[in-house]
């Protein structure tokens, strides 16, 4: 079956060529100055409201940007967010870069210790010391914002009229804090409906400036579609697609975006089109130029996580794909950006067409489209709590967490737990690298105290729970005043039931209130625990003080043992049972742990086997491992092998996963493989893979995703970054701008096993 070419119109060529022209740093505090002013004037409200009056006279005094050339209006401007989030955040940075930002541990001690009247002695204030140290020392990695799917159909089927009627009709009976909030919300629609008219007026402006008839009808188009958005429902598709960028522009406004994802889009949207084209007032090529422009304006944020689903079967297992469908996968091809990310649902049943359109895009080596296992992320939302209808509309947010669109709040990236750098501090009683924190195990113990394997893995079971536990205790205790100090008015605005419940989302007001807790070297400590047990108590090569000793000193002068660890000792990834059963077991282990906590919103805590790019990260703040690992280097990506431990070839990878129950990753899993792109060249090699992608699935397998790229370019883009601006490479559940990347980042996909045959 032919895939359709695709080639970048004129009308969209103009706008690429001038779309990186608009950065602009000086408005990066305006978002910060605008909200400390409306704080001032509205001092003693409760902080919703404070929060809402915020957001409004922000995008009243923001800059906003609409060129005679554009098909939409708007543009993601960059700004700092100190004064709506527990966070250091630089007031001027480089936007074409990703600014340094982290949640400040103080700050949300503080938060806590006002909001629960903590006193000097008070053991909450010990629980934080623990919750610095550790975050500072590499354990833990802790982000609350964002990681969302909004409620973008509730807005284009109900407008912000229709909204601001709910609050009206719901502050009738309201009372107390529901009252403040439900009015926090009336000021946000109210907010929203006074910024589409100023792009409104705009357009209209720049349709008296403009001297090109074509350019002079589409503004006026923009001014029309603005005006009846500005309180209505879309009523076509032009109007659903303004509409669905200025509200995430909106998101944008109130909280630091990341991982604010778009859902399924395809289907949301279809509606619209179907409606336009049947009426002739629409075509393919006009709706895939539209699609193209905001696809240009998702790519001005890098690194930003906007998700987009594609496909997926209905309540009785029929594929749903349409037109919408292909043309998002068109429009990856055209604009080759890592923004946004692109996610298929896949299942055994969707058209040959759509596969064929999936390979065309893979092929192009930006990572897209990942795959997902429709079935078994079905079964793991109902797992989490979804009902089975909800279930089947699970969009995915950010990297791979997958969520009920406009109805779930999970705080998917709340906790991260690093599993190499636990035993780390077990092997030396202490940290020993990456920071001079002081850092310890729950148990203390004598390493030559360990006369079996079984003693000592229990003691990391013990180690891992305790860790985690205290953990997923400390978010608790955050959960609970979060609301009434950092509230998202707006992004409640979207949500399902929060104006029913008369509760901020983040208080747990939409429908499913879940929390994520995720892993981080898990390969690591699978194969280092495989190699203690093989050198220390099967061969007796050394004594467990001994590996300690030369762990602390990076493996200097022991390459000899360092070269036996890493090849002679067994490793997950290549179908081996010595490793791949310590790693079943320490996830059903793990997932029990994880699965018996519930959080303050009513929700579960959700396990995740990904990673993002913490792995790189968080192994710059982790020593040298038993199995071979120096110090500082990159942990391994997500569940994955160890980056070149895998040796066998993929179909060995997947089948050491597979052992595992993966049904237990209700925050999913990834599973990155590289292949040399002579491998996609053949017909043969592709019917390869779509049947190796289907029998990871039907296994249990969640998630599959590919890089097609060879070494040889990546080393070359490390060396020459100048010749290679627009190369993008799928990291962990996300693709981005190589060059971008920190060095060790870099480092660790470069080092990932490159597969030519399956």
């Amino acid at each position: 079956m032919s895939v359709k070419e695709v080639s970048i119109s004129p009308r969209i060529q103009v706008i690429m060529d001038h779309h990186a022209e608009h950065l602009d740093r000086s408005e990066i505090p305006v978002r910060d100055d605008c909200y400390e002013e409306s704080f001032r004037e509205h001092q003693g409200e409760p902080a919703c409201i404070r929060f809402a009056y915020g957001l409004d006279h922000f995008m009243q005094k923001k800059k906003i940007l609409l060129n005679e050339y554009d098909l939409l209006a708007g543009f993601a401007y960059r700004y700092s967010y100190n004064t709506t989030m527990p966070i250091d955040f630089p007031r001027d940075y480089d936007p074409r870069f990703r600014p340094a930002r982290f949640l400040s541990s103080q700050k949300e001690a503080e938060m806590c210790a006002d909001f629960y009247h903590w006193k000097p002695d008070n053991a909450g204030w010990d629980d934080f010391d623990f919750w610095d140290r550790c975050l500072k020392g590499g354990v833990f990695k802790h982000w609350e914002s964002g990681h969302i799917i909004p409620g973008y159909h509730r807005v284009i089927e109900k407008g912000f009229g229709g909204i601001r009627k709910e609050c009206e009709e719901a502050l009738k009976t309201a009372k107390g804090d529901s009252r403040d909030f439900i009015r926090s919300i009336q000021i946000c629609t109210e907010a929203c409906t006074r910024y589409m008219l100023r792009y409104r007026d705009l357009a209209w402006k720049r349709s008296l400036e403009t001297s090109n008839p074509v350019y002079k009808s589409q503004m006026e188009k923009i001014a029309l579609a603005c005006d009846h958005i500005s309180t209505e429902p879309a009523s076509d598709f032009f109007e659903a697609i303004q509409l669905l960028w200025l509200t995430h522009e909106v998101m944008y406004n109130e909280s630091v975006p990341t991982s604010t994802s778009l859902g399924r889009v395809d289907q949301y949207l279809y509606p619209y089109y179907e409606k336009d084209v049947k009426e002739g007032k629409l075509t393919y090529e006009e709706a895939s130029d539209l699609m193209d422009a905001l696809w240009v304006k998702f790519s001005t944020t890098i690194h930003a996580y906007q998700n987009i689903t594609l496909g997926g079967t209905d309540m009785d297992g029929n594929y749903q794909c349409n037109d919408l469908t292909f043309i998002a996968l068109q429009s990856t091809r055209r604009i080759r950006s890592d923004q946004p990310l692109i996610s298929l649902r896949y299942s055994s049943n969707m058209p040959e067409a759509l596969w064929e359109e999936s390979v065309a895009l893979l092929k192009l080596g930006l990572g897209f489209p990942a795959f997902f296992n429709d079935a078994g992320n079905i079964k793991a939302r109902i797992r989490a709590g979804l009902t089975p209808e909800d279930a089947c509309d699970y969009g995915i947010i950010g990297c791979v967490e997958p969520a009920s669109p406009g109805a779930e709040y999970s705080k998917t990236e709340v906790l991260r737990i690093n599993w190499a750098k636990i035993l780390e501090l077990m092997l030396h009683g202490k940290n020993t690298y990456g920071s001079s924190t002081v850092l310890a195990p729950f148990i203390s113990h004598k390493l030559e105290e360990f006369t079996d394997f079984s003693s000592f893995y229990q003691w990391f079971k013990e180690e891992l729970a305790a860790f985690s536990v205290r953990a997923m205790n400390i978010v608790n205790t955050m959960d609970r005043p979060w609301p009434y100090y950092y509230p998202t008015p707006a992004l409640s605005m979207t949500m399902a039931d929060c104006i029913e419940h008369g509760m901020d989302v983040t208080g747990g007001g939409t429908t499913y209130n879940n929390s994520g807790i995720n892993t981080a070297g898990m390969a690591n400590v699978v194969d280092s625990l495989a190699a203690i047990r093989q050198v220390v108590f099967e061969e007796h090569k050394l004594t467990l003080p001994e590996l300690a000793d030369i762990l602390l000193h990076n493996f200097e002068g022991q390459e000899e043992l360092q070269h036996y660890l890493k090849t002679r000792c067994p490793k997950f990834g290549n179908d081996d049972d010595e490793a791949d059963c310590i790693m079943k077991d320490l996830t059903s282990f793990y997932a029990q742990v994880t699965e018996s906590f519930r959080n303050p919103r009513g929700g579960r805590w959700q396990l995740g086997l990904y990673t993002v790019e913490d792995h790189s990260k968080l192994g710059t703040m982790t020593g040298a491992l038993p199995e071979g690992r120096n110090a500082g280097v990159s942990l391994a990506n997500a569940i994955a092998p160890v980056q070149g431990a895998d040796h066998i070839g993929p179909t060995a990878v997947l089948n050491s996963l597979v052992k595992t129950d993966l049904s237990v990753a209700t925050n999913n899993m990834v599973l990155d493989l590289k292949f040399n792109p002579s491998f996609m060249a053949k017909p043969a090699h592709v019917a390869a893979m779509r049947a190796m992608i289907h029998s990871f699935f039907r296994r249990g397998g969640l998630e599959i995703q590919f890089n097609v790229i060879d070494r040889a370019t990546l080393v070359d883009a490390q060396l020459h970054p100048e010749k290679h601006r627009n190369l993008v490479v799928r990291v962990s559940g996300f693709s981005a701008y190589f060059v971008t990347l920190m060095k060790e980042t870099q480092d660790e996909i470069i080092a990932r096993t490159e597969y030519a045959s399956i």
